[in-house]
This record gives C-alpha cells, sequence and structure tokens, in this order.
C-alpha cells in the first residue's frame, strides 16, 4: 500500500486526525484539512506528521532548519504553507501543496512577512501538484507559475444539517433571541470577517445581530456573541432569517456560507476571493457596498425559501463521497503519473 504523509504546522490538525475527532478549536481550513486526511486514511496508508507540528516555544528558525533537514517516510507528502516554506523537496517523493488562501495583506505587514510569502510563492511553482479550494484560487495559483492544480471544494454531509423546530426553538429561549426581530447571524466576531461594516451598516436597522467564535475579537461592538457547541452553531444557522458574510479578507472559499446554504438559510455576502463562486452558484446576493446591506437584506428575507432552496440544491452536491473521491482519485493519478 503506498505511504502518504501529510504535514501541517497546526497541532490541533495533527491532533484532531489522531483523536479521530475535530477539535472545537478548529478553524474553517483546519476542518477542512483534517476531513482530508480522514478521507485520504480509508485507501492508502496513511500518516500525520508529528515532525511537521511547531513546537511549544520553538523560534520560526529553529523550526525551519529542523523541517530542512527531516525526510518523510512516504510516496507523496501533502504540504501545508509552513512546511512548503521551511521543508524541501526530495527525490523519491511526489509534493503536493495544499492552500487555501494566501494572505496579501499580512504579506505587506513586515519584512519576514514579505519574506515568507514570497518564498512560498516560489516554492509552490516547484510542487508536483497544488489543491486548492476554489476556481479563482487556481487561477491565481497558475498565474503564480504552478503547473499542476487541482480544485477541490470544501465539503459537508448534507443529512448533518437543518434543525427541528424544537431545536430552534430551545436554542432561541436558552439564548433570550427576541421575538419579532429578523435575526441576523454576521459570522465570525472578527474585523477581518466583516464585522464592523456589517455592524455600521445595521445599527439602526431593527435586526437582531448575533456573531460566534472561538473567541470574541470584536469586543467593543454591541452585538450578542455566542459561543457555541456544534449542534448550537448548526441550530443558530437554521434559526437564522439571513447570513451575512462580508470578509474584507481573500477567501479561499466560506465554510459559513457554505453550511448555512446546507441549513436552507439564505446568504449575502462580500463576494471577495472564492467565495463569490460559491454565492453565484447557489444563486445568492453579492453585495459590495455595506450602504446596500439593510435593503438587501429585506429583499432577500422577502425570497428566503427560495433562495434557500436554491442554495441548498447547489452545495449539496459537495458531500463526504464526492470530499473522499476527489482525494482519492487526485493522489492515486498522481502516484501514478
Amino acid at each position: 500500500m503506498r505511504k502518504i504523509t501529510w504535514q501541517s504546522r497546526s497541532r490541533v490538525v495533527t491532533d484532531s486526525f489522531r483523536e479521530k475527532h475535530l477539535s472545537l478549536s478548529a478553524n474553517g481550513g483546519n476542518a477542512y484539512d483534517f476531513h482530508a486526511a480522514m478521507a485520504l486514511s480509508e485507501t492508502f496508508d496513511f500518516t500525520m506528521s508529528e515532525d511537521a507540528c511547531m513546537r511549544p516555544d520553538e523560534s520560526t528558525w529553529r523550526y525551519g532548519y529542523r523541517m530542512h533537514r527531516h525526510r518523510p517516510d512516504a510516496d507523496a507528502v501533502i504540504m501545508e504553507p509552513y512546511p512548503i516554506v521551511f521543508g524541501r523537496r526530495w527525490k523519491g517523493i511526489k509534493s503536493v501543496g495544499m492552500i487555501h488562501h494566501i494572505d496579501e495583506e499580512l504579506a505587506g505587514n513586515t519584512i519576514k512577512h514579505s519574506w515568507y510569502f514570497n518564498r512560498l510563492k516560489t516554492r509552490l511553482q516547484h510542487l508536483d501538484l497544488v489543491i486548492a479550494v476554489s476556481k479563482y484560487w487556481e487561477e491565481r495559483l497558475g498565474n503564480l507559475g504552478c503547473r499542476n492544480i487541482r480544485v477541490i471544494y470544501n465539503s459537508f454531509e448534507p443529512s448533518d444539517y437543518g434543525s427541528t423546530t424544537a431545536k430552534t426553538d430551545a436554542f432561541r429561549k436558552k439564548y433570550i433571541i427576541p421575538a419579532g426581530k429578523p435575526l441576523v447571524y454576521i459570522g465570525n466576531a472578527n474585523r477581518r470577517k466583516g464585522a464592523y461594516e456589517i455592524y455600521d451598516a445595521l445599527k439602526n436597522s431593527g435586526f437582531h445581530l448575533i456573531m460566534s467564535g472561538s473567541s470574541n475579537q470584536a469586543q467593543d461592538l454591541p452585538v450578542q456573541y455566542l459561543q457555541l457547541t456544534r449542534e448550537e452553531y448548526l441550530a443558530l444557522l437554521a434559526t437564522s432569517d439571513v447570513v451575512v458574510t462580508f470578509s474584507t479578507m481573500t477567501e479561499g472559499w466560506n465554510r459559513i456560507a457554505h453550511e448555512a446554504l446546507l441549513s436552507k438559510t439564505p446568504v449575502i455576502g462580500s463576494g471577495i476571493g472564492g467565495m463569490r463562486e460559491l454565492l453565484e452558484g447557489a444563486g445568492q446576493k453579492i453585495v459590495t457596498d455595506p450602504s446596500l446591506l439593510e435593503k438587501a437584506i429585506h429583499e432577500v428575507i422577502a425570497n428566503r425559501y427560495e433562495l434557500g432552496a436554491m442554495g441548498y440544491q447547489y452545495t449539496s452536491r459537495f458531500d463526504r463521497k464526492y470530499f473522499t473521491q476527489a482525494w482519492t482519485e487526485t493522489i492515486r493519478e498522481l502516484l501514478h503519473s
């Protein structure tokens, strides 16, 4: 059986794979990588590299020195950005890059960040294969000089979505959600996810706004913040009248929007990066000017059930069967090339 190794700097991904359960602290990229690893482990002799994890209090340069000397025992190695930058290619081992997005804004912050992202872009060009999560990033990576790119979309199991009325009623009661006001979920409590722009646009609208996440990075906003279990998060998506994803960073995709649509809840988004492909494919509304959000929300709520049905029809094709098959076939083709 062919050996596959996944290299992640993150202990969240590695520990989740070892425990066969996704950590509640995982972000969207972590979740995608965990599920990809689980899918590959069904077919291949698969390992999650402990050596690729950054150790507590380990400096970036020490990590780089260690990774440069480490040769994986594998026929193919799948690398997240840090291992791409600080590891190396080895003769006889196929190299795969896993890219959700490249943060150009962060790249300009410091000389260190500039060096890191320039090295990432250069090294991506020399890998045997790069996985992207949207057509937008497939094109961007192609423009960087990547030779072999495959898009594998974020995927979820549709049957996991759509909370019962009893569950949504219990959710509203537990978190004291007021009746009689449209409920608008604005995503993660994070400036770069658009929380401030949404609040400024809707603060006098009469909507009830909710934001969530593993931590509240927008504590100065007078918006209800919830730290939820997975079951409660699904109940929030199902009970919301509309979800607004107004990210200002160049998204790879947008998992919140995707999951909302599987819950048959309509989405309004900024459409930045790969998010546009998701919203256009699902027939949802794209709004780039925050001053137009209030009007757009009223229009969407008036057509909520039609838009929700369109969103579900599009996103439900990206299920676990699609995801497992796409990853398995992609790696098999690479190994036989």
